[in-house]
């Protein structure tokens, strides 16, 4: 049931849901009735929310915050038990299976990253955890498709670990821990920047310190110009700020983190 709680909040959260809900109403309103300044109010509203999102020094300034909130472990890779790579870099698993190619999204480097750390450390073990993030799950699993492109880029099957439960972070933990457990030694976890802490301190959680190795940044270190508009940028920083401060605020609730 969480899980479907939360995919229905994640729509909900959604900046551009949010604002073509206010545009459905402010149409709705001009359609079937004349309170003009029901009507104004709303239209200026919808303008409030649209600059507001579309403002990239205000996401990019928050987003940089959750992002830079862990810091990438200096730990050397060389030294390394294994990694556990977290799922979420995979498009479409019904359209790779058609197409039987293994189809990215703006998450690859979670995977790219193994990669480089694989050619440092050919005795690394490598813990993919991921299922599916589907309702219903069309084609392959991101485990699937983890195994296929981790092979084709030669990685030996024996260095390979696949927890092929998970649907979310928290799984992802409850899965995963008791896989790392039984390796002695010390192991870094690969996640995207601004889901890097809610991952790492949810393995806290489970008694495990685990080493962060940060990829997938969205924002970097210079200024930026006061002004500066870019709907479509705002909306995307804005997507994940609002995913992120959400999930940490109920994983505390709920005693995840």
């Amino acid at each position: 049931m969480e899980f479907y709680v939360a995919k229905i909040a994640n729509y909900l959260l959604e900046p551009l849901y949010i604002l073509s809900f206010f545009l459905l109403i402010l149409i709705f309103l001009l359609l079937f009735t004349n309170f003009k300044k029901l009507i104004f109010f709303f239209a200026k509203f919808l303008l409030i929310l649209f600059l507001f999102f579309g403002y990239t020094p205000l996401s990019n300034f928050l987003l940089n915050k959750i992002e830079d909130f862990i810091k990438p472990s200096k730990y050397p890779v060389q030294q390394l038990k294994g990694v556990v790579v977290l799922g979420g870099s995979f498009n479409s698993g019904l359209q790779s299976k058609e197409r039987n190619e293994v189809l990215l999204n703006s998450s690859a480097e979670r995977l790219t990253k193994v990669l480089e750390i694989y050619n440092q450390n050919p005795k690394i073990l490598i813990l993919f955890s991921g299922f599916s993030g589907e309702l219903k799950l069309q084609g392959w699993s991101e485990s699937d498709m983890a195994k296929k492109f981790f092979l084709d880029q030669g990685v030996r099957l024996e260095n390979l670990i696949f927890e092929n439960k998970s649907r979310n972070t928290f799984e992802n933990i409850s899965y995963s821990k008791d896989i790392i457990k039984n390796y002695k030694g010390t192991w870094g976890l690969i996640t995207s920047a601004s889901h890097m802490p809610r991952s790492y301190f949810g393995f806290k959680k489970q008694g495990l310190i685990l080493e962060p190795i940060v990829v997938d940044y969205k924002t970097g270190t210079s200024p930026k110009f006061w002004i500066n508009f870019n709907i479509g940028n705002g909306l995307s920083n804005w997507s994940t700020i609002l995913h992120e401060v959400v999930g940490i605020s109920y994983y505390k609730i709920t005693d995840k983190i």
